[in-house]
């Protein structure tokens, strides 16, 4: 764990079918962005004997945890009026 970053700040799109996008255009749309203390997270999940690694499985419940955007929900870094104005550009 002592070569982990210490946060993985994550931007997500609107949720769609999985699907090929081959051939089409896709917009730059932030729905969501949520901030992982990962350290913390890497210790749940390996309690919860989750193994950890390239496309490791992350519940719902700490997604929810890590939000910063649109709702505030993790402390750990609170966007300002102005961060939060230049996300909303980016929204759908």
């Amino acid at each position: 764990m002592d070569n982990l970053a210490d946060y993985y700040l994550v931007l997500t799109g609107p949720k769609s079918a999985p699907k090929s996008s081959r051939g089409c255009s896709r917009p730059l749309i932030i729905s969501n962005v949520y901030l992982f203390d990962i350290k913390k997270l890497v210790d749940i999940l390996r309690k919860r004997g989750i193994k950890t690694g390239i496309a490791t499985s992350v519940a719902k419940a700490y997604w929810s945890d890590a939000e910063i955007y649109p709702q505030l929900r993790n402390n750990i870094l609170e966007l300002d009026k102005q961060q939060v104005k230049l996300l909303n550009l980016f929204s759908s």
